[in-house]
C-alpha cells in the first residue's frame, strides 16, 4: 500500500477520510492526485465530502479497468490498431512506449474516418509481413516506421501498384520499408536507394523530396522537378549514382561537385559542413563548391574551417552586449565578399587569423552560461574484458569552448554568443578506456528548441557508429528531439 501522501506531512491537516482515499487510490503525491481530480472533471481542493469520494473512486477503478482492457490489446496488434485508428483507443491511455508512439504518429495523421480506415487496412496488410508498423529506425534518433508508412499512404492514389502484392525480400527491417517504397511508387526499379528515406522525415523540405520520388518512379527526368537550383543534365547523372548512406541534400551537391569534377574526398568532406544540409544563399555558395573544385591541393581536412569561415563573414551578424541583458546586433564582417580572384593560400591565412582572433578569450565576456533544462550522460560499456566510460556534458564557458575547439579543430567558440543569449547549448561528448585521461570525441549542438542539431568530431568528421548510439541513448533520456538532417 502507498505510504502517507508526502503533501500531507507539511501542510495543514486535512480530513482522515480524504487521505486514507488518496492513499487508497495509490498516489504518493497529493499533487498527482490534485492533477487526477482536475483531468477528470472533480474538484481539486482537498475538502471532499463522502459522496464525492466515492463517485472519484467509481471512476478510478472504471479507468483503471479500461486501461486494463487496452494493455491486453498489446497481444493483439490487429485489434490494438483497429481501436487507434477508429478513435476507441488514445495514446494517452497506453503504457508501452513502441505502441504509445504508433498511436501518436496515427492521432497526429488525417483524422477523416474514410481516410482512417483506408490507413487501417494498409497497416493490417503491414502487420501480416512485418512488425515495423511498431518499431522505430534504428541509428540517428528513434523515427517510428509507422511515420513512413504514414507518408507513404498520403500519396496513395498515385501508388503504382496495390500494396497487397508486395512480398519483401530482405530479412532487415529498414530495407524492407525500402523495397516497399519502391514497390509502391518505383515503375522501373531504379529510384536510388538514399531517396527511400524521405519518407520517413517530416521536415518541411522532406515534402519536396517526396515529390521527387514520386516523379523520379515514374521514369521522369528530375530537371523536370521542382529543385532549389537548376541542375544540369551531369549534375542529375551524377545526382542518381550519389552513396546510398547521403541524404537527399547531400546527394545534390555530390551531382553538382561530381559535375565539376571534384574529387570524392573533397565532396564528401564538403557534405558534411552545413552546405550538405541547406540550399540558402545558393549563389554564392555555388562559387565555393567551384572553387573547392578547382583547387584538388586543398586539404579536405580544412573545407569545414573555410565554410565557418566563410559563412561568418558573410552571412552572420555579429552581436555585442551593450548593457546587461541588452545586445546590439551589427552586421555581418564582409557581407560583399566573393570567390573572385582567391587563392587557397589567402584564404588559408584569413581562416588561420580568425580561428586565431576566436580563441582570444580576452575579447569575449566572462561567466557561464545559462544551465540546460536537461541533463548530460554518464554510461559505462563493457566488451572484449576492456571498460570504457562515456561521458556527455554541457560546455558552459567560452573557455569550455576555446578548449573544445582547440582539442578538436574546429570552430565551435564561434557559438559563444547563442550560447550567452540562450539560443543553443554545446556539450561535449568524451570517452576514457581502462581508467586514462577522458578524450573529447564528438561536439554537440543542442536548440533553444530542445532538438539535437549537430555532432562533429575532430576536423568536423561524422560521428562513427559506438559515438551515434551513445548520443542517441542520451537524446532518448533527456527526451530530445533529433534532426532529420542526420
Amino acid at each position: 500500500m502507498a505510504g502517507r501522501p508526502e503533501y500531507l506531512r507539511t501542510t495543514d491537516p486535512v480530513p482522515r477520510a480524504v487521505e486514507q482515499h488518496m492513499v487508497a487510490l495509490g498516489f504518493s503525491y497529493s499533487r498527482d492526485y490534485v492533477d487526477w481530480c482536475w483531468a477528470n472533471g472533480f474538484d481539486g481542493s482537498l475538502e471532499k465530502s463522502k459522496a464525492d469520494l466515492r463517485e472519484e473512486r467509481v471512476a478510478f477503478e472504471a479507468l483503471a479497468a479500461r486501461r486494463q482492457r487496452h494493455n491486453r490489446l498489446h497481444k493483439n496488434p490487429k485489434a490494438f490498431l483497429e481501436a487507434v485508428c477508429r478513435g476507441d483507443l488514445t495514446s494517452d491511455e497506453i503504457d508501452r512506449p513502441n505502441f504509445k508512439r504508433t498511436a501518436s504518429e496515427i492521432e497526429a495523421s488525417n483524422e477523416s474516418a474514410e481516410v482512417r480506415e483506408s490507413l487501417l487496412a494498409m497497416l493490417l496488410h503491414v502487420i501480416k509481413v512485418d512488425d515495423m508498423v511498431f518499431q522505430s529506425v534504428a541509428g540517428h534518433g528513434e523515427v517510428p516506421f509507422v511515420h513512413g508508412l504514414i507518408k507513404l499512404h498520403d500519396r496513395k492514389a498515385l501508388w503504382l501498384r496495390p500494396i497487397e502484392d508486395w512480398k519483401p525480400k530482405s530479412k532487415n527491417r529498414e530495407r524492407r520499408f525500402g523495397e516497399l517504397t519502391h514497390h509502391l511508387f518505383d515503375k522501373y526499379g531504379d529510384v536510388p536507394r538514399f531517396m527511400e528515406r524521405v519518407w520517413l522525415r517530416n521536415d518541411r523540405a522532406s515534402w519536396r523530396y517526396r515529390d521527387w520520388y514520386v516523379h523520379l518512379g515514374r521514369g521522369h527526368n528530375l530537371r523536370m522537378a521542382k529543385t532549389p537550383m537548376p541542375l544540369t543534365k551531369m549534375m542529375v547523372h551524377h545526382f542518381l549514382r550519389a552513396p546510398d548512406n547521403y541524404m537527399v541534400e547531400q546527394a545534390v551537391r555530390w551531382g553538382q561537385m561530381k559535375a565539376l569534377e571534384a574529387g570524392d574526398t573533397a565532396i564528401h568532406a564538403t557534405v558534411a559542413t552545413p552546405l550538405g544540409r541547406s540550399f540558402q544563399n545558393e549563389d554564392f555558395w555555388f562559387t565555393v563548391l567551384r572553387f573547392i573544385a578547382d583547387n584538388p591541393m586543398l586539404d579536405p581536412r580544412q573545407i569545414g574551417p573555410v565554410v565557418d569561415y566563410l559563412n561568418h563573414q558573410k552571412f552572420e551578424p555579429s552581436e555585442t552586449e551593450v548593457a546587461p541583458g541588452e545586445w546590439r546586433q551589427e552586421p555581418p564582417p564582409q557581407p560583399g565578399l566573393s570567390m573572385a580572384g582567391r587563392t587557397v593560400a589567402t584564404l588559408m591565412r584569413q581562416v588561420a587569423a580568425w580561428h586565431a582572433d576566436l580563441g582570444r578569450l580576452q575579447d569575449l565576456p566572462e561567466g557561464r552560461y545559462e544551465e540546460a533544462p536537461f541533463d548530460g550522460f554518464a554510461v559505462q560499456k563493457k566488451a572484449n574484458g576492456k571498460t570504457t566510460h562515456w561521458a556527455i556534458r554541457q560546455l558552459r564557458s567560452a573557455k569550455d569552448l576555446q578548449l573544445e575547439g582547440d582539442a578538436l579543430r574546429h570552430c565551435v567558440v564561434s557559438y559563444h554568443w547563442s550560447c550567452a543569449r540562450g539560443n543553443c547549448t554545446i556539450w561535449s561528448l568524451s570517452v576514457s578506456a581502462n581508467g586514462e585521461d577522458y578524450e573529447r570525441r564528438q561536439t554537440i549542438e543542442v536548440n533553444k528548441y530542445n532538438t539535437f542539431v549537430q555532432c562533429r568530431g575532430f576536423a568536423n568528421r561524422d560521428p562513427s557508429k559506438e559515438e551515434w548510439a551513445i548520443v542517441n541513448d542520451w537524446a532518448r533520456a533527456a527526451q530530445l528531439g533529433v534532426s532529420t538532417y542526420f
